[in-house]
């Protein structure tokens, strides 16, 4: 607003009237900011600056402006008299508690700090502006310069009173802390402790003393006042952490404030809450507590349900159709990532055999349930094979009706997949009718794009009929007998059991899932899913009602419930809990629930969502790593020393499980430095599941070096995985003590050394090759997208376990991924076993390995792709000793047993053996048919140089014959 002049003005009480050209202006005396005189030789004027503005009145003589000026002073400076001792008392108060910041009696929360400038706020909003300069000096307004100071960066004040507190509280409490635990608390520990906002997150690391930390916080706030021990509740996820929890209080509180601590289970402290409220504890179903009851009574239920001819028709037609997520092979880009899709889904008919695509599983399995007898990729009946093809094997063939069925891999427009050569496609489909009609043999063709219109099936059976074979379908307990036989319906048990935990954990409704399943990449799968998940959740549940039980998930959603309609009234103040990366969103919904109740109720947390595996069972790791959208405002405190691994284990297994960007970031250091490797990994093409001497010996010299007996904890991805002769190597090994646990159960232990066993790739390999499926994003809120995020977090713990050695076992079989990424990873790892240069990748389809492999008929060594049957490629082994294989080299190739130096290939990167044809020994390239090269043993330069000729230059009766002649 620009500045006004005014004509006349005169002072009131409590405000100052102007009187401009049409109008007249009150200004509160207290809106008045400054005021300033200014003379001349025989006038005045004053200048008024206010909360609106700045007015000057003049006109006046310099006389009358002096008076006018000294009663204006007068009646600020009464008006703030006035105004402030009506306001002493609020002010009082709030100076008091800024005062205080100076020397905080304890930590600062954003809560308080919040009332506090509500309640500054409120005490001096009349007093908005500038005070009289007489005043400045009085008591009154040195408090109202204090609050405004306050008032001008609370959260800076919060936070300089909270660094005075905790400096003067770790030195007061020191001798606590020096105590409380075996060994004193480091100083991030304190920290951690003394740090007491109201929402806190400890982020910890694998051995920092997660539940030290626990016990010491709990100590503290009864040591030092702040809280009863009966404000306190600690929680706990297992009987087994609870007791143990128990008993550490004891031990550090003594028995008069342990015993007044409350530490429950999740599952104990809702039993409770609905005891309490309801007047009659819950009966918890036993299959709430043991995920193998919950299995068994999940598969009952489908026998159950096979009866209702509704649910067997959905089921029979999920297993036909939809139990494998569908990907068409134009998807892919590269055959290695199309086989690498199949081999993980392991896709199989219902009749057992593995299939080349979804759309071959498919027809088998419509085939197979309508009684049609089929044999797939059988030989053709006539004789087709010659020197360059092996005799042809159509798709199907029905033999009791005489007719073949080929599935073409094709779009309306006759495109093939993006890595699939067109042209020789369509010419193996040509070459495929033609020899059909030769032969009078009856061919029935299916395509791609039928099944990508929604035809596929129903156009089949067109066909079928159409050649006189009518539908006979099998009956359904047929069906599910084969279904069990090949391990179906323990998978899709699994995959109903771990969408359960979720989606009664998140409180979905079957509302809600069918408005998820519209937005899925597959919503016609994810609705199929859902009509056969329904009545098995309701028959579920209905079982749970008819017993008068409940399940866990109920019993903690109807205690969240009771709590959220005010029907319980916690006792508990302040809300501890251990291991908080197992925190479902249920049990979320029930602590805020529980902190709801009160503005001072506090939580204190402490978790490591780095080893967060226990999603299966309903856990989900985005409540801790969304923690501010669950709870609120918090402060985050790190617990980054561990005291258990070596230097040299932390960093290789914190680097390997930072590949994750998902994964909360935090630095992790070790208090024990070692000068040589803490992970090493062994190869062997053993699988016998026996530990083997190599890694054996190495631990029995290492253990020489410390005294007494060392620990060996034998860590497997599976129950199977089991070593067979552990009893016997405690009889052998006097110094050492073996012990088995899956990864999974192996979480809070520890061992001088930890052996991890089965690191190979496949279905059960490590990581599992057993993928999620996109099924649970309907469940999940917030499904993770890096690839094996749980099964790096599996490796990560076991790692973890091991105070000065990890072994990570490559036996038999493929190489596990992880064991490819740790040797490419930069850190100092341990290598022992069968050289790893001998893992050679396929060079057909890239992502399969190389693997030795021997002739049924004479034995003899070659090696096939680990995609097979997918990818049939295949190398001989080395000349010179016949069981290696050539690997490349700076120099070349050299053999990965006998060592020899083999010949490249001057055309392609393949190298060159030995190979008998139909006239005889010639030397050829190992990529062939890709690359034709070849010559004669030990033939002349020029021969050579023909055969190096591109293989359209190449004419029969020169080069091009002689290799034709030679391959054959």
């Amino acid at each position: 607003m620009h500045p006004r002049d005014a004509r006349a003005g005169k002072v009131h009480a409590n405000a100052l009237r102007l009187t401009f050209h049409v109008r007249n202006a009150d200004i509160s005396l207290g809106d008045i900011h400054e005021v300033k005189l200014e003379e001349g030789r025989f006038w005045g004027s004053i200048r008024i600056h206010h909360a609106a503005g700045k007015d000057t009145l003049s006109g006046l003589s310099r006389t009358g402006a002096r008076r006018f000026a000294d009663r204006l002073h007068e009646a600020r400076v009464e008006w703030w008299r006035h105004a402030v001792s009506e306001q002493i008392g609020p002010i009082r108060s709030v100076h008091a508690r800024v005062a205080e910041l100076e020397d905080p009696p304890r930590y600062l929360g954003r809560i308080f700090i919040r009332a506090l400038v509500k309640d500054a706020r409120m005490a001096t909003t009349e007093f908005a502006h500038g005070w009289p300069e007489t005043l400045s000096d009085t008591p009154e307004i040195g408090m109202l310069r204090d609050i405004r100071a306050f008032l001008e960066d609370p959260d800076r004040a919060r936070e300089k009173a909270n660094e005075v507190f905790v400096e003067k509280e770790l030195v007061e409490s020191r001798a606590l802390f020096d105590r409380i635990e075996a060994r004193p608390l480091t100083e991030e520990q304190r920290r951690a402790v003394v740090i007491d906002d109201h929402r806190n997150l400890v982020v910890a690391a694998a051995g920092s003393g997660k539940t030290s930390v626990i016990a010491a916080k709990a100590g503290w706030l009864i040591r030092r006042g702040f809280r009863r021990p009966s404000e306190l509740l600690l929680l706990a996820f297992t009987r087994s952490a609870r007791k143990e929890m128990e008993e550490r209080l004891y031990r550090r509180l003594g028995a008069d404030a342990a015993s007044g601590v409350a530490v429950r289970t999740f599952h104990g402290l809702g039993t409770s809450i609905i005891g309490q409220a309801e007047g009659r504890r819950p009966s918890l179903a036993r299959v709430a507590e043991d995920g193998n009851a919950l299995t068994d009574q999940i598969k009952d239920i489908m026998v159950e349900l096979l009866d209702d001819r509704k649910f067997s028709r959905i089921l029979r037609k999920w297993f036909q159709e939809m139990s494998t997520p569908y990907r068409s092979v134009h998807e892919f880009d590269c055959p290695g990532e199309y086989h690498d899709y199949m081999r993980k889904h392991e896709i199989r008919s219902l009749q057992g055999e593995k299939v080349k695509s979804c759309e071959e599983c498919e027809i088998a399995n419509f085939l197979h349930l309508n009684g049609i007898g089929y044999r797939y990729e059988a030989d053709y009946e006539h004789d087709t094979a010659t020197p360059e093809k092996r005799q042809y094997k159509p798709d199907f063939h029905l033999p009791d009706h005489g007719i073949y069925i080929e599935h073409f891999g094709i779009d309306k427009e006759g495109n093939t997949a993006p890595y699939v050569d067109r042209d020789r496609y369509l010419n193996s489909m040509k070459w495929k009718r033609e020899l059909h009609a030769r032969h009078g043999t009856v061919l029935i063709e299916t395509f791609s794009h039928e099944n990508t219109d929604g035809g596929l099936l129903s156009n089949l059976a067109e066909k079928l009929a159409a050649r006189g074979i009518a539908l006979s379908p099998i009956p359904d307990d047929q069906v599910f007998a084969v279904l069990e036989k090949q391990g179906r319906i323990d998978l899709f048990t699994r995959l109903v059991v771990t969408f359960l935990h979720h989606f009664k954990s998140n409180r979905l409704s079957f509302s809600d899932l069918h408005d998820l399943a519209g937005g899925q990449s597959d919503p016609g799968r994810a609705t199929a899913f859902l009509s056969v998940f329904r009545p098995i959740c309701e028959h579920y549940q209905k079982h749970l009602d008819d017993a008068g039980e409940i399940d866990f998930h109920d019993m903690i959603s109807r205690a969240a419930i009771l709590v959220e309609l005010g029907r319980y009234r916690s006792p508990y103040g302040y809300i501890l809990v251990d291991e908080f990366q197992d925190i479902s969103p249920g049990r979320a919904r029930l602590l805020k629930a529980l902190l709801d109740m009160s503005s001072s109720n506090q939580m204190f947390v402490v978790g490591d969502d780095w080893q967060a595996i226990y999603r299966f069972a309903g856990s989900d790791m985005a409540v801790m790593r969304k923690f501010e959208e669950y709870f609120g405002e918090f402060h985050r405190s790190d617990l980054g020393i561990t005291f258990r691994c070596s230097d040299r284990i932390t960093e290789t297994a914190n680097r390997f499980l930072l590949r994750n960007p998902e994964q909360i970031r935090k630095t992790v250091r070790a208090i024990r430095k070692v000068d040589r490797p803490g992970v090493h990994i062994g190869f062997s093409r053993r699988n016998d599941n026996f530990l083997s001497k190599e890694v054996l010996d190495r631990i029995a010299e290492d253990s020489g070096r410390y005294d007494g007996k060392s620990d060996v904890l034998v860590l497997g991805r599976y129950r199977h995985l089991r070593p067979g002769n552990l009893v016997e190597l405690n009889r052998r090994f006097s110094s050492l003590a073996f012990s088995w646990k899956t990864i999974h159960g192996s979480k809070g232990l520890e061992a001088d050394y930890v052996i991890v066993v089965g690191l190979c790739s496949g279905k059960y390999g490590f990581p599992s090759e057993i993928e999620d499926d996109p099924l649970l994003r309907l469940v999940l809120g917030n499904p993770e997208c890096h690839p094996n995020a749980e099964e790096r977090r599996l490796l990560y713990v076991a790692l973890t376990r091991a105070r000065r050695h990890a072994y990570l076992l490559a036996e038999g079989g493929r190489r596990s991924s992880f064991i490819t990424e740790l040797l490419e990873s930069g850190n100092d790892i341990g290598v022992f076993g069968l050289p790893p240069e001998a893992d050679v990748a396929c060079p057909r389809c890239i992502t399969g390995r190389m693997e030795r492999r021997e002739n049924s008929q004479d034995r003899s060594v070659f090696y096939g792709c680990s995609n097979h049957p997918y990818c049939e490629k295949t190398l001989p082994s080395c000349s010179s000793c016949r069981t290696g294989l050539p690997v490349g080299s700076d120099g070349g190739f050299h053999c990965s047993e006998c060592g020899a130096m083999i010949d490249d290939c001057p055309l392609c990167n393949g190298w060159l053996g030995t190979r008998k044809g139909r006239y005889g020994i010639f030397v050829g390239c190992s990529n062939w048919p890709r690359c034709d090269y070849a010559r004669a043993p030990g033939g002349t330069a020029a021969a050579r140089e023909r055969c190096r000729l591109p293989s359209e230059k190449r004419e029969r009766g020169t080069g091009g014959r002689m290799i034709d002649d030679l391959r054959s």
